[in-house]
């Protein structure tokens, strides 16, 4: 379980960098939670295949964040974050990471 967040996370930052397919069965296995099957009915492929390409999809996620770490480099600053005791200061912080 909680690797599917780490991946859900991966996916939300690197999303961009996928194909179209890539997102669609990603997003349809992770955030909608079909069952691989059920995927391969919809495309009209086997299970086997949706497995593979999902597999290569978290692959892929994995490649990006350990080429250009920025789920690590997110984590480290909400880390900092969270020990700022000032929430006026804490907020305004938020809001620039958001930009």
């Amino acid at each position: 379980m909680e690797k599917d967040l780490e991946f859900i996370e991966l996916f939300e930052l690197y999303k961009d960098l996928l194909t179209e397919k890539q997102r669609e069965l990603f997003s349809s296995h992770y955030l909608f939670d079909l069952s691989l099957a059920e995927i391969a009915e919809e495309e009209g492929g086997t299970r086997q295949s949706v497995y593979d390409a999902v597999k290569k999809v978290k692959k892929k996620l994995l490649e990006y964040e350990n080429a250009l770490k920025i789920k690590e480099k997110k984590d480290k600053i909400f880390a900092l974050l969270s020990d700022i005791n000032d929430e006026k200061i804490a907020t305004a912080l938020r809001e620039i990471l958001e930009i």
